[in-house]
């Protein structure tokens, strides 16, 4: 399959088809058996794995963080990310105004593991800490799965406005996670099954999407 840059994709399919391993390979975890991943049109060996590394925003499931600051969480080990970029991030991310409401604002501190704070907030800090990066491709693998319906609104809304500007590929089991998708791929045993835009797949009544989308909806 292919992404064109800008572009929203997303990835679903039944538990073991091989969607994280997509996520894997593009993260460089480790190499593909067969064929090649090329970044425009070259072997993505070319480029040094710390360089693609650089490039790619991942949010995983199960957000780690810090026993620190919500700022040392957005920073991650990065010291010499501006002030500006931090409020940006968090403004990007949907949790800015939260972190303002709070008595000690970015130096709230989270918790071991981000126990002070709910799923949907650790979820946003780690969005937040993804994009600070300013990354060409943005992975969502499962990020909103454990999420309420209002937490996964924030993170749709944020990842709706990086349309155009930002590779996003969002891995998802909630099918109402990627509706607004540009395009969906489905995957099941390591092969691409079914590909269109959500209300193409939803138009096929033997689509995947479409007998999974009503009762897995939200």
């Amino acid at each position: 399959f292919s992404i064109a840059k800008g572009e929203t994709i997303g990835l679903i399919g039944p538990s073991g088809a091989g969607k994280t391993s997509v996520a894997d390979l593009l993260l460089r975890l480790f190499k593909p058996n067969e064929g090649d991943i090329l970044i425009d049109g070259k072997p993505i060996a070319f480029i040094s794995t710390n360089a693609w590394r650089h490039r790619v925003g991942y949010v995983p499931q199960d957000v780690f963080l810090l026993n620190a600051s919500i700022e040392d969480n957005i920073r991650f080990y990065r010291p010499n990310l501006s002030q500006e970029v931090v409020i940006a991030v968090a403004k990007q991310a949907n949790i800015y105004d939260f972190i303002q409401g709070l008595p000690e604002g970015f130096d709230t501190m989270t918790g071991d593991r981000g126990v002070m704070l709910s799923g949907g907030q650790r979820q946003r800090i780690a969005l937040a800490r993804a994009l600070a990066s300013s990354p060409a491709l943005l992975i969502l693998d499962e990020a909103t799965s454990a999420l309420d319906s209002a937490s996964e609104k924030l993170i749709q809304e944020s990842i709706h406005a990086l349309h155009g500007s930002v590779t996003v590929l969002i891995i998802a089991h909630r099918l109402s996670t990627i509706e607004h998708a540009d395009r969906l791929l489905v995957l099941d045993h390591g092969k691409i099954i079914e590909e269109g835009t959500p209300q193409e797949l939803l138009a096929r009544p033997g689509s995947y999407f479409s007998k999974h989308h009503g009762s897995r909806r939200g």
